[in-house]
């Protein structure tokens, strides 16, 4: 997939339709900068982004991939290759690691029957107090050692529960289960605690301290925790080693690439053993490379360490490392998928069918996934 073939391809279907870029971005809600940034073949836009772009310029998804107009007898074949093209850009060589349990895993969370309602103002002459549910009677379990991914558009609800789930805000009703305990019953003075105990939590920013080592960045969470020295070297040690960064345990955080700062904060978050580790978009800030490099130390973390993960992501390619995705909508988790046995590609194709359904359009490219 050639992002600056596709981004000329934008440049002239934008202009073939008698926009500018500040046109395109206002009818797409981004700023000029994206459009820019796009038809200079420096990103690609956002998924969100890809059937109101298409639309816009009076093209197939296809034909965005590809970077040039199909001829319709063509499409079939040229589908296929565009389909292929991209799974594989993004997600590389596949290693197939779903995982089994012979055993029925112990279940680390269960949300039951949450909402979470908020009142607003409307304005005019009347002011009127209207209810909106961000989060809708949701229901679902979370196995321990699973990597579970929630999926949706902006709004959708997703970023709100997981705030819930982090005691960061209390649902209107319904029961939130971490590890058998209730969260929603934890006075707001004692969340904190809480949460230094019991939850790990993964940020788009790392959230490194510069003025220690990687080691002492790593040991902080453990002495928080009042775990004593004698143990928490032998701790980092056998951690550092599964996630590749022993060598670099007495550099500061500013020495080393963005690569080991992301596993050392991914250490951080596991060394403590969390009963869960939250993390809110976590490749958002990061190319494509990056982020593949957090989402491989996420698959060693769940394989080798025990961990249980619960991501919100938009990102497909994201999403497909997963081993089950919630798909939420206005408040609502509307459909699941499990990856099972299924590779990273037929995972990641199985779900753009699933965002096809949720949002009632069909693309060209779906068509290519189960003829």
């Amino acid at each position: 997939m050639n992002q600056i073939r596709i981004g000329a391809f934008i440049s002239q279907r934008r202009k073939a339709k008698g926009l500018t870029q500040s046109q395109l971005a206002e009818k797409l809600g981004i700023t000029d900068k994206a459009v820019s940034k796009w038809e200079n073949g420096r990103s690609m836009p956002d998924l969100s982004l890809f059937m109101p772009l298409c639309a816009l310029l009076d093209i197939t998804l296809n034909e965005l991939f590809a970077g040039e107009c199909i001829p319709e007898g063509k499409l079939k074949d040229k589908a296929d290759e565009v389909l292929m093209s991209v799974i594989t850009n993004w997600l590389g060589q596949d290693k197939c690691e779903s995982r089994e349990c012979a055993a029925e895993p112990q279940t680390v969370l269960e949300v039951v029957n949450v909402s979470k309602q908020y009142e607003t103002v409307s304005a005019g002459c009347e002011a009127e107090n209207h209810s909106v549910f961000a989060v809708n009677d949701v229901s679902f379990q979370i196995p321990h050692g699973s990597f579970v991914g929630i999926m949706g558009a902006s709004g959708s609800g997703k970023t709100t529960l997981l705030n819930l789930i982090a005691t960061i805000d209390k649902p209107t009703n319904g029961i939130i289960r971490i590890s058998g305990q209730n969260i929603v019953d934890i006075p707001e003075e004692d969340a904190a605690e809480f949460r230094r105990r019991h939850l790990g939590f993964i940020f788009q920013e790392y959230n490194l301290l510069e003025t220690l080592t990687i080691y002492e960045n790593i040991a902080l969470a453990l002495t928080i925790k009042e775990i004593s020295k004698e143990k928490i070297h032998p701790m980092i040690q056998s951690l550092s080693e599964k996630l590749d960064i022993s060598a670099i345990l007495d550099k500061f955080p500013y020495e080393v690439s963005g690569g080991q700062r992301l596993r050392c904060a991914c250490a951080r978050a596991i060394v403590a053993d969390p009963d869960i580790i939250l993390a809110d978009e976590p490749t958002g800030a990061l190319d494509s490379h990056a982020a593949r490099q957090l989402l491989d130390t996420f698959s060693i973390l769940c394989r080798e360490c025990g961990a249980t993960i619960l991501m919100v992501t938009h990102d497909v390619m994201a999403a497909s490392y997963c081993d089950r995705i919630l798909f939420m909508k206005d408040g609502e988790i509307r459909t699941a998928l499990n990856r099972d046995r299924k590779s990273k590609q037929t995972f990641f194709a199985d779900i753009l069918k699933k965002i096809e359904w949720m949002e009632g359009e069909r693309y060209d490219v779906f068509e290519v996934i189960n003829p």
